[in-house]
């Protein structure tokens, strides 16, 4: 075979071979990954992407900055400068000042009651900036986790109600032969129709919620669409689930975050009142001042000693002698004190009966649960007997659809009962500020 002949079919052959690798690739990069998560690995992954968190943690680091500011009221300042400028006649001064070619101005407070306290009421609302944030962090928390919860049991509710899906259609199947061999009636083929449909509607409501939950987990994580999410059997465990009532209450008044955000407001409000009071008592402060004059202001011929270079140092003390406006700021930063405490105590209130009621709502729903695993143990039962009574010949196979039918309703209302429980731990973690240490 020539070069000529040999060279076509080289490239024609690896044309053939090039567009196989790049088909197969394309066949497995339309593939989905799976990402087996915890509900645990979930939360954490959305607290660390979402843009609600990010923002709270944005304005606690915007307070931290504020806090730096404040206290800079109290440190040294200096300003460097030129008052240069051209007079005729008499010299002016400019801002206070004398013209001059260079200026050094420099200040320190030694004492000033209404700057410590600034200060200290700063500090106070950066505590509730990073409390509101963490408050944040237990809101995404929660909502992530009824998120991967509602994805979970969706999934279980299908693969439950798909075997039953399959032994509904094995039967109206069956149904069918029998209606053609004249062995039951028309209307027993549209019960086993409806019995199919009846399977149906649940799986499709199923599906629905699965796929509503899987977009909101995936935007609550901020996983690309082409990964789709593996869940597992969701735990939950914290030791706060076994404390007594007015341990958990008490636990919850030092660690929720809504609480003390709101005692540091109250704090925060406190020293501003004296912030406030200041007004009443005069400020210290050493202040210096250094400025290089020049002949050209005219300084020698109004002055009878011109001295080029110029300092200035002392003590500069301001006491007020009548100023009303101190008192109406003092009177209004009372009042919201006052707010700020009624605020507080409210919201000790609303903790207390939020725990109160979540407590009661876990042992409902645990007591619930226990119910619904005894029901569907006997309903088990009674299909195994159902079972070996058709084999008997004391039932028909009517009677043990009807039995299997109640079993499956007993299965589902186990589930039920699972997401409520589940519900209400979270929320007894969520009012206690727990949830924290629990996706630990």
């Amino acid at each position: 075979m020539t070069k000529l002949v040999q060279t076509p079919i080289l490239v024609f052959a690896a044309c053939i071979v090039f567009a196989g690798v790049l088909s197969a690739s394309e066949q497995s990069g339309s593939q989905p990954e799976v990402r087996t998560m915890t509900i645990q690995e979930t939360i954490r992954l959305a607290l660390s992407r979402s843009p609600e968190v990010l923002a709270a943690e944005a304005q606690a680091a915007r307070a931290r900055e504020a806090l730096r500011e404040s206290r800079s009221a109290n440190m040294p300042r200096l300003f460097a400068g030129t008052g240069l400028a051209y007079n005729n006649g008499m010299p002016l001064s400019i801002d206070g000042a004398a013209p001059s070619i260079f200026q050094v101005s420099a200040s320190q407070p030694i004492f000033s009651k209404t700057n410590a306290n600034l200060i200290r009421e700063t500090e106070e609302s950066g505590k509730a900036g990073q409390l509101g944030a963490e408050s944040v962090r237990n809101e995404m928390a929660l909502r992530t986790a009824s998120v991967y919860f509602d994805l979970f049991q969706a999934g279980k509710v299908q693969a439950l109600l798909s075997a039953k899906l399959d032994a509904a259609i094995k039967q109206q199947k069956q149904t069918e032969t029998l209606l053609e061999a004249g062995k039951v009636l028309q209307v027993d083929v549209m019960r086993a129709d409806t019995a199919v449909l009846a399977v149906r509607q649940p799986i499709l409501v199923a599906q629905e919620q699965a796929a509503i939950a899987d977009k909101e987990l995936h935007m609550l994580t901020g996983l690309s669409d082409t990964i789709r999410i593996q869940t597992v059997e969701p735990q939950i465990d914290s030791p706060i689930f076994e404390l007594q009532e007015e341990a958990i209450i008490q636990r919850a008044v030092q660690n929720s975050p809504r609480i003390l955000k709101a005692e540091a407001e109250v704090r925060a409000k406190e020293f501003h009142i004296e912030a406030e009071r200041g007004g009443y008592l005069p400020k210290i402060e050493i202040i210096g001042q250094y400025a290089m004059l020049s002949r050209t202001n005219n300084y020698e011929d109004y002055f009878n000693r011109f001295m080029r270079h110029n300092y200035l140092l002392g003590l500069s003390i301001q006491a007020p002698v009548f100023n009303k406006s101190t008192a109406a700021r003092v009177a209004q930063s009372r009042q919201e004190a006052a707010e700020a405490r009624y605020r507080f105590e409210g919201l000790k209130s609303d903790l207390k009966l939020d725990i109160q009621r979540s407590l009661g709502n876990l042992r409902i729903a645990r007591g619930d649960v226990d119910l619904r695993r005894s029901d569907l143990s006997a309903a088990r039962e009674t299909v195994k007997v159902s079972e070996t009574l058709l084999e008997a010949g004391r039932i028909s196979e009517k009677d043990l659809e009807a039995s299997r039918s109640q079993l499956l309703q007993k299965e589902l209302a186990l589930i039920d009962a699972d997401r409520a429980l589940f519900q209400q731990k979270m929320d007894l973690l969520h009012s206690s500020g727990a949830i924290a240490t629990a996706i630990q």
